[in-house]
C-alpha cells in the first residue's frame, strides 16, 4: 500500500494506492477542510506509477497547484 498527501489553505487529501482484487491498484482519495469530508474513489489503474500520476494531477488541479508528499 502506498499513501500520500496533499493540501492547500483550505483542504487536505489523503491519498491510498491499493491493489485490487481484479488486478490493477485502486486510488482512493479521503478529503477534508472546505467545510466537507468525504473518501472516494479513483479509479483502478494499470501500475501504482499511473495511479500516482493520477493523484497528482487531481492535487494540482484541485488544490491549486499542491503536489502530493509520497509515503512509499
Amino acid at each position: 500500500m502506498v499513501r500520500g498527501e496533499a493540501s492547500d489553505a483550505k483542504e487536505k487529501f489523503e491519498f491510498t494506492i491499493a491493489p485490487f482484487v481484479s488486478g490493477g491498484f485502486l486510488l482512493s482519495i479521503h478529503f477534508n477542510g472546505d467545510e466537507r469530508s468525504n473518501i472516494t474513489g479513483a479509479g483502478v489503474w494499470p501500475t501504482i506509477e499511473r495511479a500516482k500520476q493520477i493523484a497528482e494531477e487531481t492535487s494540482r488541479r484541485l488544490l491549486n497547484g499542491a503536489t502530493v508528499q509520497w509515503q512509499d
